[in-house]
């Protein structure tokens, strides 16, 4: 094996020094930080801009809550309306069912008596039909004794018949004896007819009371027969309806229970909703006042610019020509401290009039906003601020560069918090926002 290289002192000594060089390096960098912070913080006017961007984002995002939390209370209304209509279609079919289970249940009463009463027809038709048979019975006996009867004259007349008027007359001790043995043959002769009508009269009513009892029985058995399915069909139908409406009154319930649970919740995001807007009025009114602030400040810087008084009425020029798409007042229920002019990106901004630049950059970075803005004092006590520029197209001015009207000094862009490609342009007079429309020509 061979001997172990040894490293070089002199790439060790380079390494050392490098190291050394590294560390005083980053010391120099912290320390230069530390300064620039202290100067970022010691800044008012960059002070009041974060303050003032911390505040926007705060009073967008309240807002933004709040229109969720309206949204999901629309949503719970929309669901609040549903569950009121579904309860008004179910009530209007609970009514429908329970007035035709009513109607059923009238109906079911009528049967009810009309089945009493065939009942009753039908036992005083059993108590007739009973009746008759016991007659028929009756006239049975009566029948037999008679046909027995009429059987012995039959036989009685047979032997008479066998006797002549002669014989008879030869046969009898006198003319008063044949006499009354041809009256006697003569009456039963009579009596034999007069039976045997009897006979055939009593029976064709023996049995026409018969058939009367037993086809009125069948009629009232037939219509009981009839009434009880009728009953039983009758009481089915109810059933199914009282079903219904059960089922109804079920649902009904349920949906009110949704309709509760909505509305509790409608009113949980209302009252979220009124919270809300309460914390979005009182940030707007924070961010107003730090804005007001911001336009102290603005001016105090406009006033170190060693400018004179601004004494015109009116600037050179517009710093873009767009459509305004936001003005002037008040907005969102806060306060728009200047006018939003709309132009497709890159597109050049020009100084509304002659002055100092007295701030460029990104003052509230540190706060996540990545807002571009440039400020220029025309005078100790007016100046315009131009915000949203392209940070690709750096602002072409610096801070105490002077500046005419009509110069190019950024572009459009849509950096901070926007949601398309504008200039917001603000005029601060005296330490306050002013309508920058009263300015422009």
């Amino acid at each position: 094996m061979g001997t172990p290289r040894q490293p070089a002192r002199g790439g060790g000594v380079w390494r050392t020094r490098a190291a050394r060089a590294t560390t005083v390096a980053l010391i120099v960098c912290a320390i230069l930080g530390s300064f620039a912070q202290l100067a970022s913080a010691d800044d008012p006017i960059t002070a009041a801009l974060k303050r003032k961007e911390e505040l926007e984002r705060a009073v967008q995002i309240s807002r933004a809550n709040a229109e969720r939390y309206q949204a999901v209370a629309n949503q719970f209304q929309a669901v609040v309306n549903q569950t009121n209509a579904r309860i008004s279609d179910l009530a209007t079919k609970q009514a429908n069912a329970q007035s035709e289970a009513d109607q059923l249940f009238y109906q079911i009463q009528i049967a009810e008596e009309q089945l009493a009463l065939v009942t009753f027809q039908l036992d005083e038709t059993k108590a007739l039909t009973d009746s008759l048979k016991a007659e028929a019975a009756e006239e049975t006996k009566q029948l037999a004794a008679q046909e027995d009867l009429y059987a012995r004259h039959l036989r009685t007349t047979y032997r008479q018949a066998l006797i002549s008027p002669l014989e008879m007359l030869l046969s009898s001790s006198s003319l008063t004896e044949f006499a009354n043995r041809l009256q006697a043959m003569i009456f039963i002769n009579r009596q034999d007819v007069q039976l045997a009508n009897e006979i055939r009269t009593l029976r064709a009513d023996t049995q026409d009371k018969q058939d009367q009892a037993s086809t009125k029985e069948k009629e009232i058995l037939g219509l009981a027969d009839q009434i009880t399915t009728q009953r039983t069909q009758l009481a089915t139908a109810k059933t199914k309806y009282d079903k219904l409406v059960a089922e109804a009154q079920t649902a009904i319930d349920a949906e009110a229970a949704s309709r509760q649970v909505a509305s509790q919740q409608r009113q949980s995001a209302q009252g979220q909703v009124s919270q809300t807007n309460q914390t979005t009025a009182v940030l707007t009114r924070q961010l107003d006042e730090a804005e007001a602030q911001y336009e102290t400040l603005a001016a105090q810087a406009a006033g170190g610019s060693g400018l004179g008084v601004f004494n015109g009425s009116k600037l050179a020029m517009w710093p873009l020509r767009g459509p305004i798409t936001s003005g002037f007042g008040a907005r969102w229920g806060g306060f728009h401290n200047g006018i939003d002019i709309a132009a497709p990106k890159y597109t050049a901004i020009r100084a509304a009039s002659a002055g100092k630049v007295v701030t460029v950059g990104r003052p509230y970075l540190a706060y996540g906003d990545t807002a571009v803005v440039v400020i220029i004092a025309h005078g100790f006590n007016f100046s315009t601020l131009y915000g949203h520029l392209d940070d690709l197209h750096w602002p072409i001015v610096s801070v105490g560069q002077t500046v005419s009207a009509g110069q190019i000094i950024a572009y459009v862009g849509m950096t901070g918090f926007t949601t398309g490609p504008h200039l917001h342009f603000m005029t601060i007079a005296d330490g306050r926002a002013v309508n920058p429309m009263g300015y422009l020509p």
